[in-house]
């Protein structure tokens, strides 16, 4: 056979191939883009909470430090679970890591009064570097949805986003993961660890 035909019976065959693929395959979709990407370079909005220790803790205080934002309240017995196993693992490992902090924001501050996170804070036998926050209402829901644009509830919905929240030193956001996501530690870690 000549070469010149045998080309052209290959290129034949492997468009014939191509197109029985092409319906034997399922369709190609794209995947859906991350709306979280787009928030990342926003900065956090001023602030001003009180941890677990009852020590005020401000944007300003945090400065030059990493952190690790999520919501919570501690009589929450559904992701708050998940996220507090998550953050338990992370905390282990930032301890080489003296300038990251994990940052919790109660989404009940009324209930949730510096005591009620201390002892929320044991339970998790969290380390000095993991802070608890409860404060004012409206400086929470003011940084939570202004400034991470997440949900935190309402008076009449308990509920709260279950994303982390990476911020870095100069308090600019730099990255969400899903908390409840078996690798969520991981993840944020590797971030964590190229800041």
């Amino acid at each position: 056979m000549k070469p010149r035909l045998s080309r052209l019976l290959t290129a034949l065959l492997l468009l014939a191939f191509a197109a029985v693929l092409e319906r034997a395959l399922p369709l190609f979709k794209p995947a859906k883009p991350d709306p979280y990407q787009q928030l990342i370079g926003r900065a956090v909005p001023d602030f001003s909470l009180t941890d677990q220790n009852g020590t005020s803790v401000t944007r300003e205080s945090l400065r030059g430090k990493i952190w690790v934002a999520n919501l919570m309240f501690a009589s929450c017995s559904t992701a708050c679970l998940t996220l507090g196993k998550h953050l338990s693992a992370l905390d282990a490992k930032i301890q080489a890591l003296p300038e990251v902090r994990i940052v919790s924001l109660s989404v009940t501050p009324e209930a949730d009064t510096p005591e009620v996170l201390r002892a929320y804070a044991q339970r998790w036998s969290a380390s000095p570097q993991w802070l608890f926050l409860t404060g004012e209402r409206a400086q929470i829901q003011q940084l939570a949805t202004g400034g991470f644009c997440l949900s935190a509830g309402t008076d009449e919905v308990l509920t709260h986003s279950d994303k982390l929240v990476v911020v870095d030193r100069t308090g600019t956001v730099r990255g969400y993961f899903d908390g409840t996501h078996s690798d969520a530690s991981e993840a944020v870690l590797r971030l964590l660890k190229t800041l």
